[in-house]
Parts: C-alpha cells; sequence; structure tokens
C-alpha cells in the first residue's frame, strides 16, 4: 500500500520553505532563487530542496548562504510544521532547467553559432 505522506509532506515544506524564502532572506546582490521540487524520504527523515538560481554565477554563493542559515530554516520549519518524525532539510542546486536550455539549443542548432 502507497503512502501519500511524503508527497504532503514535501509539498508543505516547499510552500513554507518558499515564504521564509521572502520573509527571512537576503540573498547576495539581489539573485532570484527559487525552489524547484522537495524530495522527502520514505521514513520523513530527510528531505532534498532543490533550488534553482539566476543568475547562474551565483549559485555557489546563494548555495553557501543557505547552507550557513540551514540550521535557523530548519528551526523555523520545525515551529512552522510541528510534525514527527521533521526531515532534516538539505538544500541541493536543481541542474534541470540548465540541462533542459543546453538541450533546447542543441535541437535548434544554436549551439554551433
Amino acid at each position: 500500500m502507497r503512502t501519500f505522506r511524503p508527497d504532503r509532506v514535501s509539498s508543505v515544506i516547499q510552500k513554507e520553505m518558499g515564504n521564509f524564502f521572502l520573509r527571512e532572506m537576503d540573498f547576495p546582490d539581489g539573485s532570484l532563487v527559487t525552489i524547484s521540487g522537495v524530495r522527502v524520504s520514505k521514513d520523513l527523515s530527510y528531505a532534498e530542496i532543490g533550488i534553482s538560481v539566476f543568475p547562474e554565477s551565483k549559485k555557489k554563493e546563494v548555495l553557501g548562504a543557505l547552507k550557513k542559515e540551514q540550521g535557523r530554516l530548519q528551526f523555523l520549519l520545525n515551529r512552522k510544521m510541528n510534525i514527527r518524525p521533521m526531515p532534516k532539510i538539505d538544500f541541493v542546486i536543481d541542474e534541470s532547467s540548465e540541462k533542459a536550455s543546453r538541450i533546447e539549443k542543441i535541437l535548434l542548432g544554436e549551439d554551433n553559432k
């Protein structure tokens, strides 16, 4: 039997983390940071939060800022969600949009110009 709890928890984490990004975070040089997705383990012990960063040149700087604030964001999330077990969050750069862009350029023949 499939349980949908990880999917629901993932959805709530994405929503709350998006709110925290708006209210609590100051990203370097006005970078635009979006949450591309959240994957939660089946046992709810771990949540991987995928982020997209524009401009791409700020990826490492933004990821560093998020890693630095990870404990505080985890605390805010724990306080807001109040579930047990609460997944431990981690941030990763989502490369899928960049890959899609490269593939599109290849298909359109723009990489040769």
